[in-house]
C-alpha cells in the first residue's frame, strides 16, 4: 500500500486501460497485462509486479469513490459504457492520497480526506 505511483504514471495507466476493449477493461487479467506492457514501454519493468499492483489498488479505490457518487462534481460521462472522464486533480490526488484498510480484504481512500485533497490542490491553482 505504500508503493509510490506518480500522477503521470497513474494518468498514463488510466488512459491505457481506457483504450482496452470493454471485456479486457473489465477483467483483472486484461488490466494487468495492459499495465505490464505500459511499464515495459516506460522502462519501469524492474519492479513491474509491485508497481502494477499499486496502480491497481489505487484504481480500485478511485472506482469505489466514483461508484459511491463521491466524485460526481469532478467527472463527465464518457463515450463508452462505464467510462467517465475524470478531472486531472482527482487523478493527482489518487496517486498520492494514502490508502486505508476498509476491511480485511479491501483498501480505499478516506472519502473526506480525498475530497479535501482535491479541493486544496484545485484551489492552489484557482480551479476549485
Amino acid at each position: 500500500m505504500s508503493t509510490e505511483v506518480s500522477p503521470e504514471l497513474l494518468a498514463a495507466s488510466m488512459e491505457a486501460i481506457g483504450e482496452l476493449p470493454a471485456d479486457q477493461r473489465g477483467s483483472f487479467e486484461g488490466r494487468a497485462f495492459c499495465l505490464f506492457r505500459l511499464l515495459e514501454e516506460l522502462d519501469e519493468a524492474g519492479e513491474a509486479a509491485l508497481i502494477a499492483f499499486a496502480i491497481q489498488l489505487r484504481l480500485e479505490a478511485l472506482a469505489r469513490l466514483h461508484d459511491d457518487r463521491g466524485l460526481r462534481a469532478w467527472t463527465v460521462p464518457g463515450d463508452a459504457e462505464g467510462a467517465d472522464y475524470i478531472h486531472a486533480d482527482v487523478v493527482a490526488a489518487a496517486a498520492v492520497e494514502p490508502l486505508v484498510a476498509i476491511d480485511d480484504h479491501t483498501v480505499g481512500f478516506d472519502p473526506e480526506s480525498f475530497r479535501a485533497r482535491v479541493l486544496a490542490d484545485a484551489a492552489v491553482r484557482g480551479h476549485a
